[in-house]
């Protein structure tokens, strides 16, 4: 790769990471639009939101698969080519302003298919951090890191910008054109022979590996699960019957692996424990820091929608500097774990002082408890996302699920404690009770995720460990 290519190659990777969060976001932030142009309430627009997020996990599953049958670069442009088709269908639903049952049937399926297509991006683009030198492989990792928290940080601002003035189908026209441009980028940009030889080594891998429909099954009943509780309530029948099917989908899910480690139990070939440490450790991290509960917490009390968007803005921005200043100090030093630790130590803090809300209702803690906890969660994930490129390299499909657990976390958050407050309300917990119990176990969540950042010291000492081969030795992350 020579330097010229080196800024698109950044480009795509970036944008490749972060539209998916995009047009997470921007449900999110004009959730209120949506249900006033549908017609529907908020409640239902927050099942498209669920939809939405259920289409980018399934999307991020089975990634891995796609990558190893296809081409990079051919997979990338198909996905650049749907989501450009479905952001224009989204702008010409709301341009037309069909009849309501047209709108709600084009809005439901057009954005989970927007939200799969560029979901499946985020592996790729990951894949394409080692298309540079070796010298630009920490600054493409930390380009990809940092997207997530940009897209927050950017879209309410076009959100608020756009949609009050020309409307969203001007905003999803645009983003149609953004798309479209990126295949042109794609068109530009090859990979290098050793990656593509890497893809190869990955397609024998992943074909060897066990089927996705275990895992699948209980993904997407889990969806329609919550969706449901959503939609009809926790106690609804239909919701029942989910949960009934959820459950049948994990048992099946979970004999299946131990059919699977049965099988494998005679291998030489030793699972990452530190690999498998460190997915957990997101995973509970971000079940934490989801950020629905403080923000509807000062939505329910507050009613001020200025200090609100500026405590997003702020805390986005936070996030965004933790995270380049993390991929600075991770570009000459290997520090990824003792930066795991701090970023967890400060995101404890900060998800602990959402706990003086009710004692101190004052703007300062609100927006300093926010920044505070997004700062930490920007150099734990970022520092995570190091550590398990650097080890997961020679491991695998693992390293492609990078981006399916934090996603995965962060929906389990969601739908884990909107059941638990379903719960507390039929019982006649009082409010400000449901959400100082959500906030301590948010903090708490980050303190038990800690002892899994040292996996590795464990492992090491274990003989079956030591005796394994080389090449398993050399996954090992350093820090």
């Amino acid at each position: 790769m020579n330097k010229a290519s080196l800024p698109l190659l950044l480009v795509l990777v970036l944008f490749g990471n972060g539209l998916r969060s995009v047009v997470t976001s921007t449900v999110f932030v004009s959730e209120g639009a949506f249900a006033s142009f549908l017609r529907i309430s908020v409640t239902q627009t927050s099942a498209v939101v669920e939809l939405l997020l259920g289409a980018v996990l399934v999307a991020l599953l089975i990634a891995p698969q796609l990558i190893a049958r296809f081409q990079p670069r051919q997979l990338a442009g198909v996905m650049c080519l749907v989501a450009g088709m479905a952001s224009l269908g989204l702008a010409l639903v709301f341009w037309l302003s069909p009849p309501l049952t047209m709108r709600e049937a084009s809005v439901f399926v057009l954005f989970p298919l927007l939200g799969f297509s560029l979901a499946t991006l985020a592996p790729v683009a990951q894949l394409m951090t080692g298309w540079g030198s070796e010298k630009h492989t920490k600054l493409l990792t930390g380009a990809w890191a940092v997207a997530m928290p940009l897209a927050f940080l950017v879209t309410p601002q076009l959100i608020h910008a756009i949609a009050p003035h020309y409307g969203l189908e001007v905003f999803f026209t645009g983003f149609a054109a953004v798309v479209f441009l990126l295949i042109a980028g794609l068109l530009l940009v090859k990979a290098p022979v050793a990656s593509l030889e890497d893809a190869g080594n990955q397609q024998q891998r992943v074909a060897a590996g066990g089927s996705l429909l275990p895992v699948l099954a209980a993904l997407v009943s889990f969806e329609v699960a919550t969706t449901l509780v959503t939609l009809t309530g926790i106690t609804s029948l239909y919701t029942l019957v989910a949960a009934a099917v959820f459950v049948l989908a994990l048992g099946y899910f979970l004999v299946t692996m131990r059919r699977q480690k049965s099988v494998t139990a005679g291998s030489r070939e030793v699972p990452d424990l530190e690999v498998l440490g460190i997915f957990a450790f997101m995973f509970l991290v971000n079940v934490a820091t989801n950020g629905f509960y403080d923000t509807a917490y000062l939505f329910e009390h507050l009613k001020a929608d200025t200090l609100i968007t500026d405590r997003a803005t702020l805390s986005a921005l936070t996030q965004v500097a933790a995270a380049m200043g993390t991929t600075a100090i991770l570009a000459r030093y290997d520090l990824q774990r003792p930066l795991m630790l701090i970023g967890a130590i400060i995101t404890a803090i900060g998800l602990g002082s959402f706990l003086l809300y009710q004692p101190f209702p004052s703007a300062e803690v609100f927006i300093g408890s926010k920044m505070l906890s997004s700062f930490g969660a920007g150099i734990l994930i970022t520092a995570a996302i190091f550590a398990c490129s650097n080890s997961a390299s020679g491991s695998g499909a693992l390293a492609f699920f990078i981006a399916f657990v934090i996603v995965i976390g962060t929906e389990v958050g969601l739908e884990g404690f909107e059941i638990m407050t379903s719960i507390m309300r039929l019982i006649g917990v009082p409010s400000g009770q449901i959400y100082s119990t959500i906030f301590l176990l948010q903090c708490l969540l980050v303190l038990v995720a800690m002892p899994l950042i040292f996996m590795r010291s464990a492992a090491r000492q274990q003989p079956s460990m030591k005796q394994e081969s080389v090449a398993w030795k050399s996954c090992a992350p350093m820090g």
